[in-house]
């Protein structure tokens, strides 16, 4: 059986997806012991809200969201993207919390991080975005599939379509769209395509 600890701050949170919650929600019914992780975690939550001094419940949680652990849930599905081993994966998710790693993207509030993608991606634009909240990433056309994994946050497409943190938005070589990142949030996703005109 495999457990859920990892997805247990953000659930307790209410941060996570809604196929990530029902996930939780289905383990939490039959394992005992991962009800007690997330009623210790809870509780800890709520003696922050009411003032109360931190407790071990606090900085377990605080623990789980910090740096690159609040993304491993998601190392598989990042290396599986980008071609990656899971080792190098975490390097690469490590970096986010480096302002110094990001470069300015086509848009006020949205930045990017080049990827040295594997060789299943050769030829293709691998890249980490980061878009601040309600900033908008501009309407581009696809060269080739494009692949974004939303890592935190989440997104409304010009399609109407919402994206959150875990999701895999895929998108037909050919089509074109704009996104935004939701109001209050955050939004940072992996991302694999390729220009227009590209033979990728």
């Amino acid at each position: 059986m495999s457990h859920v600890e990892e997805l247990l701050p953000d659930a307790v949170l209410g941060l996570l997806a809604p196929a990530e919650r029902e996930r939780v929600d289905a383990h939490l019914a039959t394992c005992e012991a991962c009800r007690q992780a997330a009623t210790e975690l809870a509780d800890a939550a709520d003696a922050v809200a009411l003032g109360f001094a931190p407790s071990n419940g606090l900085a377990q949680l605080e623990q789980a969201l910090s740096g690159v652990k609040r993304f491993e849930h998601l190392v598989e599905p990042v290396a599986k993207l980008f071609d990656l081993s899971a080792d190098a994966a975490r390097e690469l998710l490590a970096k986010v919390d480096d302002d110094a790693n990001w470069l300015e993207g086509p848009a006020p509030g949205v930045r990017l991080m080049s990827v040295e993608a594997g060789p299943a991606r050769a030829g293709l634009i691998a890249a980490l975005l980061r878009l601040d909240a309600g900033a908008t990433f501009p309407d581009h056309e696809h060269g080739a599939e494009e692949q974004v994994l939303v890592l935190e946050g989440g997104y409304r497409c010009s399609t109407g379509v919402e994206v959150w943190r875990g999701g895999l938005d895929v998108r037909a070589r050919g089509t074109s769209h704009a996104f935004t990142a939701l109001e209050g949030l955050t939004c940072l996703c992996a991302s694999v395509t390729a220009f227009p005109g590209d033979d990728a």
